[in-house]
């Protein structure tokens, strides 16, 4: 056998192979020093460590003071107003940017922008308009709620190019036919336009979701868990352990691992309720 065919078909692998290097060292040698530190009572800044089995998850899961609990219903909460607000937002915004005939790159442009402004400064602007101004962050009820509204507003943009794109891929001609046939523009998006989207619900759906799980910045910033915990999410909570509490490294560790089996668990069973099916033939 030529040497020439082995090569071609092993050159995508080298120009994948520094990614996969740099990615296995960064991220899967990290997960597997927090899993080994998570059955450890580290003590990050005097270096001391002790063996401590599942203590650590045992007290996550079932010791009053973890606040594990609190801080996961938080984060539901959270993920439940951001993903609908983003789904409800992302789609219109695509479709009116579809069905604008003039200036469409430029409020392309307008509503992606959130998307790639640092983090960090949009909760800056946003804690003077809700916090200074709007006083929604000093009571329990409405700060959450106007962090998940930050959230929508951060990833809006990003998600109506993604919708915009599949939106483009449909094919003309399933909506000249239904016009034919004397549908409206209500029966045309509910039967074809939704339906050949499916895939890209999914990915936008799965992707916000983990997105929204991971929600740190706007906490930290804005409210730093407050009113009285109303904010405190899982990220907050493995952060304040982690680097603000002495020898609480490992049950850190702990919790961010029951935040990746939860996060896998959401992912698994959207997966398997929004499954791809084949919409229509050509």
């Amino acid at each position: 056998m030529s040497l020439r065919p082995l090569r071609q078909r092993l050159l995508p692998y080298a120009y994948v192979a520094p990614a996969l290097i740099v990615t296995g060292l960064f991220s899967f040698v990290s997960m597997g020093i927090s899993f080994y530190t998570s059955f450890y009572n580290f003590d990050a800044f005097a270096g001391e460590s002790g063996y401590v089995g599942l203590a650590n998850y045992q007290r996550a899961l079932f010791e009053p003071d973890s606040y594990f609990w609190l801080a996961l219903r938080h984060t539901v909460v959270y993920v439940v107003l951001s993903v609908a607000g983003v789904l409800l937002s992302a789609l219109p915004l695509a479709l009116l940017c579809l069905r604008a005939r003039y200036g469409q790159a430029i409020f392309r442009t307008l509503y992606f922008l959130p998307s790639i402004t640092p983090g960090v400064v949009l909760a800056l602007v946003f804690y003077h308009i809700f916090g200074v101004w709007g006083q929604l962050l000093d009571t329990s009820s409405t700060a959450l709620p106007a962090l998940a509204l930050l959230g929508v507003w951060a990833g809006a943009g990003y998600n109506m190019v993604i919708f915009l794109a599949g939106l483009t891929e449909i094919p003309r001609h399933l909506y000249d036919a239904a016009e034919i046939d004397g549908a409206g523009r209500l029966q045309q998006f509910r039967h074809i336009t939704l339906p050949m989207l499916r895939n890209t619900l999914v990915f936008v759906t799965v992707m916000t979701v983990i997105g929204s799980f991971q929600v740190f910045t706007s906490v930290y910033i804005m409210t730093s868990g407050g009113p009285e915990r109303s904010t405190e999410v899982i990220a907050y909570t493995i952060f304040i352990n982690a680097f603000t509490v002495a020898g609480q490294m490992g049950y850190a560790s702990a919790l961010a691992w029951l935040l990746f089996g939860i996060i896998f668990a959401f992912v698994i069973v959207q997966m398997k309720i929004f499954r791809s099916r084949k919409v229509y033939d050509e």
